[in-house]
């Protein structure tokens, strides 16, 4: 028997419907569905004890969890505001959209924080050498994500292709994990190709569409690119998305992400031990500055 039905309309109530107007409803349900997956097995400790801290999530006490709509919602706003503080006077020119994908698991539990942490050493160490050796300070405001791909996802030939070559197995017929990251650069005098180049060689990102590096888009306003981007890169949804447009020509602005059906439950419930494995907010994000 689900927790849910022991636990009132009132203890699943988002505590900010009069900021979230005509999103409040899927807001609500999000965190409802969360609570539910984490307590479909009653057996597990650690995931009952982490939707016991979402249904008691408040503004004193919050819970700090990602999939907290409160919680998130107000991380979005703090990294809006850190966004425009860094990047808001950067010439347009300089600023860039940059998707890695990282590596395929087959097991969610192998995505920890320290994982995360070599992959952002990894980075900062290419970052300080090419100050070091090219006198140029590139900065980096980012956050890793972990989506996940049901047993029967469609895959295009070039994604089969590009998830093969950081892990994906096209005879194995089970749910896998892909972790990447997104940030937006700011480039200073680097060119594209020299990013992508050190890239690819310093920290063996070197295959195919691996690494992703796009301009902002033209028909928005530099803050209203950093600021939906900011928010972007902290949506921990629980959908899957064809997100992924690696076959889109380089030199293309980066599409908008569609939105399909709620993963299944134990692949949610996954997802969100996984990200909370990783230190959630403070682990998943980063700033190289």
């Amino acid at each position: 028997m689900s927790v849910l039905q022991h636990v009132t309309k009132e203890d699943l109530k988002y505590r900010f419907v009069d900021k979230l107007g005509d999103h409040a409803v899927s807001k609500i349900r999000q965190r409802a569905y969360v609570i539910n997956a984490l307590c479909s097995d009653l057996t597990d400790k650690d995931a009952t004890a982490l939707a016991y801290r979402i249904m008691h999530c408040s503004t004193h006490h919050p819970c700090n969890q990602p999939f907290c709509p409160m919680c998130r919602h107000n991380q979005q706003r703090k990294a809006k505001a850190k966004m425009l503080a860094a990047f808001s006077n950067v010439p347009t020119s300089q600023l860039r959209f940059l998707t890695v994908l990282h590596s395929v698991h087959y097991n969610a539990d192998a995505i920890d924080s320290d994982l995360i942490k070599r992959a952002k050493r990894s980075v900062r160490n290419l970052l300080d050498y090419i100050k070091l050796k090219d006198d140029i300070d590139v900065q980096m405001i980012g956050s890793f994500e972990i989506e996940a791909f049901a047993a029967n996802a469609v895959l295009s030939d070039r994604k089969i292709a590009s998830l093969s070559a950081i892990g994906f197995q096209q005879t194995n017929q089970s749910p896998f994990f892909l972790l990447h990251f997104h940030a937006v650069v700011n480039l200073g005098t680097l060119s594209d190709a020299k990013l992508q180049s050190m890239l690819k060689s310093s920290i063996r990102y070197p295959h195919s569409h691996q690494v992703l590096l796009q301009q902002l888009h033209s028909d928005k306003s530099q803050i209203d690119n950093l600021e939906a981007l900011a928010s972007y890169m902290l949506k921990y949804r629980l959908q899957h998305s064809q997100r992924l447009k690696f076959e889109d020509d380089q030199n293309e602005q980066y599409k908008r992400t569609c939105y399909q059906s709620l993963y299944a439950i134990p692949i949610a419930k996954a997802v969100v031990m996984s990200v909370n494995a990783c230190n959630n907010f403070n682990g998943m994000s980063f700033r190289f500055m």
